[in-house]
């Protein structure tokens, strides 16, 4: 119930339905007084109407002592009514004189102990004239205080019903709940009790709308409360058996739910051994499962409000926190090994570096151990030796397989050995360039692994900044969105509204499902949408392992009509240009081209390579510089041959327009804005040639109705005038036909006796209806 809080000096003008559900509150609080002020426990003890009134709002307080009062007043039970009809006086006296005092009336403890003390003090005549026994007085207090508190809290709940019940705030009204059907315990009929058929209603409720946790509560608390109020011990267990066994199996329907329950209740019963009971048990489960079954769906809606506990919303701050930091040290220690590796690499080369002298000293050691003219060759005609060994080396170089053809006409005529020094200037210095080969092939490894993990480093603080900042919650829209779908029997297990860096928000909701399910996705969209005042997509609803998923994502402002055409250079049987267009996940349209170097197999493997690992990286979230990075550091390491292939990338903002153009050696970018065509030019080099390497970048705002060209350098060959011509007086076309044209006339174009692949995409962007 909602609390009204009137304002001195304000008059307030009811409507007559405000009118109409302030007389059914106040109806509804007397009459819920009356009833709970009719529950017997052990006999004599009725402390759940002095509970209800301690706990009730203080608006609802002179309605619900009028129902308490009646309800003591009307004779029970053989004791004397007077001391709760004191009581009720007592904790009404209490409320109106502390009327000023909100915070204290609001609060549950108190509360607890006003209503604790009001039935202790009143029952200290009961005490002493030997009506109640001094156990009985704490205990009757004791129930009277709990009835209290769950009821203050369950009143402050249901102010926030609209947005659903945590699971506490859930058990406190089932408790109270249990507590007032209690009161129905005395009206019976040939034996069956009113009060028994309720309570089978509201377990198979509790469990056919809020599931096994649900189930479990009311079971066991109708069971305690049945048992003191003089139901035998063995049904009471029975009951709360039976209730957690219908909450188990509530996804198979009612019927499931009710053979269920009617089988661990009957066997449950037998152990009484009394036929008598045995019989009342059964009777009373049958008609209320009758009635159960006889629920209609719009009241099983509205149950399922109250029954359902409210959607978990996911917030993960702390998570989120944690990981960023272990990605920050990930990134730092990868970019420590990086500076590692090259400071040993740079080490190593000083210790393992081939040294030239040594191939001289091993070609004396080879040739002129033993010679008699050693001596003079080496120490008197040392400078001309070594020149001479310096010119064979040369020949070896150049290719000669007789170095000592190419030694000073000096030195052969004074050396007895000349073809000797030549064998070992051949051997010597062949291991020693293949030595100077094999130490550079390692320096360029080195080098492209330090590349990776100064890629992979950079790769993961990205990942670490956007996820700081790409992925913030907002909790008061994923509660109300929980809340609004609860309106339409969709009932949310867990809730998050997602707001990445470019402010645009995701619906994520995890359903709860039932047989009867149905979601109506175009209701879905109106409803949020205008609850959280953004356009929304249609929902992607999907099941996974028995949960059902509904996503909502913003609706974008602009949708893609997407062409390719290419033609491949004669005598080639594949296209060396490669090509990928993708939505990124986070409202972009990307389109990316690449050219492998050359044309046929080579090229293609090269262009494929640039393209698909780009778009791969692209996809998984990491930023464009560092995935040219790492690709170029993976062509460089793909082959002792040259291998490169350029990138040519195009990122439209679906929600803004604005294009984000990425060239690394890539062939112009020709656009149209509102009839007028400009091109995009790049001067950095393509991938796989150099270690260091970057995209040259722009930005264009675009709108709908503009056109994007993206092409191979096959398509500019003959220049872009034409091309800019072509697609200026394009018009009431679809971008594949534009794509053709282009890739045909270029094609045509083509007059130098040479073919190249040719590859043309086309983008044009349109408003979303």
């Amino acid at each position: 119930m909602k609390t009204t809080v009137k304002i001195p000096g304000k008059v307030d003008n009811l409507t007559t339905k405000e009118l109409m559900i302030a007389l059914f509150s106040h109806f509804l609080s007397a009459l819920l007084g009356f009833i709970a002020s009719r529950a017997v426990l052990l006999d004599k003890l009725l402390p759940f109407g002095l509970g209800f009134l301690g706990g009730c709002p203080i608006t609802y307080t002179p309605a619900a002592a009028i129902g308490c009062f009646l309800g003591y007043f009307i004779p029970l039970t053989q004791g004397s009514a007077f001391r709760y009809i004191a009581a009720v006086f007592a904790i009404l006296a209490v409320k109106l004189l502390l009327t000023s005092y909100k915070k204290t009336l609001q609060n549950p403890a108190f509360l607890a102990l006003a209503s604790f003390l009001a039935a202790s003090l009143t029952a200290a005549v009961s005490l002493k004239m030997g009506q109640i026994k001094f156990i009985e007085l704490v205990a009757e207090g004791s129930l009277c205080a709990a009835a209290a508190f769950f009821t203050a809290r369950s009143f402050k709940a249901f102010e926030r019903f609209s947005q659903g019940l945590n699971h506490t705030e859930l058990t406190e009204f089932l408790i109270l709940s249990a507590f007032a059907l209690s009161g129905f315990n005395s009206i019976t009929l040939g034996g069956i009790s009113l009060g028994g058929i309720l309570s089978v209603l509201f377990i198979l409720i509790s469990a056919k709308y809020g599931g096994v946790t649900t189930a479990a509560v009311s079971g066991v608390t109708v069971a305690l409360i049945g048992t003191l109020c003089g139901m035998s011990g063995g049904i009471g267990i029975s009951l709360a058996f039976a209730g957690l066994i219908a909450g188990v199996f509530n996804t198979l329907g009612k019927y499931a739910q009710i053979l269920c329950f009617l089988v661990f209740l009957l066997v449950g019963s037998i152990s009484t051994g009394s036929v008598t009971l045995i019989s009342k048990a059964v009777i009373e489960a049958a008609i209320g499962s009758a009635l159960f079954l006889a629920v209609p769906k719009k009241t099983g809606i509205f149950l399922g409000k109250i029954f359902t506990v409210s959607a978990k919303v996911n917030v993960p701050e702390g998570l989120k926190k944690s990981l960023t930091i272990r990605l920050d040290l990930a990134s730092d220690a990868l970019k420590d090994v990086s500076h590692t590796v090259e400071q040993v690499s740079r080490e190593l080369s000083k210790i393992n570096s081939p040294d030239f002298g040594s191939v001289i000293t091993a070609i004396e050691q080879d040739a002129c151990k033993g010679c008699k003219l050693r001596i003079h060759c080496w120490e008197t005609k040392r400078n001309s030796t070594v020149n001479a060994l310096l010119e064979m080396t040369k020949a070896v170089k150049s290719g000669s397989c007789d170095p000592e053809e190419a030694a000073p006409e000096e030195f052969k005529g004074r050396c007895v050995r000349v073809n000797a020094v030549g064998n070992a200037a051949y051997k010597r210095y062949s291991d020693y360039a293949s030595r100077i080969a094999a130490e550079n092939r390692i320096e360029e490894v080195r080098s492209v692994v330090s590349d990776q993990f100064n890629g992979i480093s950079q790769m993961l603080k990205e990942l670490s900044t956007d996820f700081e900042s790409d992925q913030q919650f907002d909790h008061a829209a994923a509660v109300n969105c929980a809340a609004a779908l609860k309106g339409l029997g969709i009932h949310t297990v867990e809730a998050a509204a997602k707001i990445d860096k470019y402010g645009r928000m995701a619906l994520e909701f995890k359903v709860k499902k039932t047989p009867e399910l149905v979601i109506n996705k175009a209701q879905v969209m109106r409803l949020l949408s205008a609850l959280c005042e953004r356009d929304f997509d249609v929902p992607t609803v999907r099941e996974m392992g028995g949960e059902i998923f509904i996503v909502l994502n913003e609706k974008p402002e602009i949708t893609i009509d997407i062409g390719v055409d290419q033609a491949i250079a004669e005598g080639s049987v594949m296209c060396g240009d490669a090509y990928k267009y993708f939505l990124d996940g986070r409202g972009h349209f990307i389109m990316l081209l690449s050219d492998g170097m050359g044309t046929g197999g080579r090229a293609a493997v090269d262009g494929a390579m640039a393209s698909g690992l780009m778009a791969r990286l692209i996809k998984a979230g990491f930023g464009y510089d560092c995935s040219l990075r790492i690709l170029n550091s993976a062509m460089l390491f793909k082959s002792t041959d040259e291998s490169l292939a350029t990138v040519d990338i195009a990122s439209i903002d679906l929600f803004t327009g604005e294009t984000k153009l990425f060239k690394a050696g890539a062939a112009p970018t020709i656009i149209r804005r509102q009839g007028k065509t400009g091109k995009a030019e790049s001067t950095s080099l393509p991938a796989g040639i150099l270690r260091e390497i970057g995209f040259d970048r722009a930005t264009v705002k675009c709108r709908s109705g503009d056109i994007i060209v993206l092409m191979s350098d096959g398509a500019s060959f003959s220049g872009t005038d034409w091309l800019r011509a072509e697609i200026e007086a394009f018009s009431d076309g679809t971008a594949q036909e534009l794509a053709e044209r282009l890739c045909s006339s270029a094609k045509r174009r083509r007059d130098d006796n040479h073919t190249d692949d040719i590859t043309v995409m086309v983008a044009i962007l349109n408003k979303t209806v």
